[in-house]
């Protein structure tokens, strides 16, 4: 391979990785279009699923972890009942009865 030969193009493949990435994004109400650190999640699941050399794929998947760690830190929060607050609506019930 000379100076002026190009590398050979990895094909890009999206696996299980950027499955799950895309569906947790979905659950976290993100998309991908409208949130620079979404897409590069999913760009970097497909790294993952794409690397070839192990410390590939371990770069991505460190970096995948610190982009979804900001992601997670930018979805709004999601309400979810708790033991505490089904406690307070079954006593509230039971006051209102």
């Amino acid at each position: 391979m000379t100076v002026t030969d190009d590398p050979p193009k990895r094909r890009r493949r999206r696996g299980d990785v950027h499955k799950a990435t895309a569906a947790e994004l979905e659950d976290l109400g993100l998309n991908p279009a409208r949130s620079a650190a979404a897409a590069a999640a999913l760009r970097l699941a497909t790294e993952m699923d794409s690397a070839i050399d192990p410390r590939e794929s371990a770069a991505a998947a460190r970096e995948l972890r610190q982009a979804m760690a900001v992601v997670r830190g930018l979805a709004t929060p999601q309400e979810e009942g708790d033991v505490v607050d089904d406690l307070t609506a079954r006593r509230d019930a039971r006051r209102q009865a």
